[in-house]
């Protein structure tokens, strides 16, 4: 199933979203192997300069769209919106794993880390966004209870 977007006609480099998410990943995973949570805050300001602005000042989009040019990937274009909700839970999801983690419940952190992990590497292994996913079935579900 194709996922679109129907509300923006932007665009995002999908193999640049790819590489970010590969990233995201090596990060969680570094904090559940050393039990160290202080990396997630910086993810909530990546995740927060993706999601509410044009991700100019992100750094993992810096990096991303770098190792892109230098790789000679063809961009491949998806629409913006589904991925900017896909960061916006990113975003969410740090803040809950934050909080969790310095309000010393310690298992939830790992267990929503691990989640963002799984989701982060399905994106960046096989293209599959499961925040574009639920995108989707919001925008339907939506237009759905409007009719």
């Amino acid at each position: 199933m194709e996922l679109s977007c129907p509300v923006s006609a932007e665009r995002v480099n999908e193999n640049v979203v790819r590489i970010i998410a590969f990233m995201v990943a090596v990060i969680a995973i570094t904090c559940m192997v050393f039990s160290n949570y202080w990396a997630i805050v910086f993810l909530i300001f990546d995740f927060a300069l993706r999601a509410f602005t044009t991700g100019k000042f992100s750094l993992l989009k810096f990096i991303a769209i770098r190792i892109s040019n230098v790789s000679s990937i063809p961009p491949k274009m998806k629409d913006l919106a589904p991925k900017k909700f896909a960061a916006t839970l990113g975003f969410v999801f740090c803040l809950l794993i934050t909080a969790t983690f310095l309000f010393n419940f310690y298992t939830i952190a790992l267990i929503l880390t691990f989640i963002m992990t799984v989701f982060a590497l399905l994106e960046s292994l096989f293209a599959i966004c499961v925040g574009c996913y639920i995108y989707s079935f919001l925008q339907v579900f939506v237009k759905k209870n409007e009719a």
